[in-house]
């Protein structure tokens, strides 16, 4: 039983930290999506305007539609990984879970 506390303790030690790690690395990513996405929005607005502007200009109706499609992939990774983080904090709060039923029942047997 001791030993596999100690087992259950190291693991925790170890795949916490990892967690963690994950999860503010998702978050940091997700922020600079976003900050990609309000780019890419400015830059087809500004496009698009230049465009009406200056018929004389190459036609940029082409370079629009690549931001515009560029910005729907963004979109599609920021919610892959809103996916992955929700995931990521939901095995950090198992996690937590079982580490502290592992301490009460240690507790138990203790006493």
């Amino acid at each position: 039983s001791t030993g596999i506390n100690a087992e259950y303790g190291g693991l925790i030690a170890v795949v916490k930290p990892a967690i963690q790690t994950v999860d503010s690395q998702v978050e940091s990513l997700r922020f600079t999506q976003g900050k990609l996405k309000e780019a890419i929005d400015r830059l087809s607005t500004d496009l698009s305007h230049i465009g009406e502007l200056q018929k004389e200009l190459p036609n940029l109706e082409h370079y629009v539609k690549k931001l515009t499609s560029i910005k729907r992939r963004v979109a599609t990774v920021n919610n892959v990984l809103t996916n992955v983080q929700d995931r990521v904090q939901g095995l950090q709060g198992r996690v937590e879970r079982e580490q502290a039923k592992k301490r009460t029942l240690l507790n138990a047997t203790v006493s």
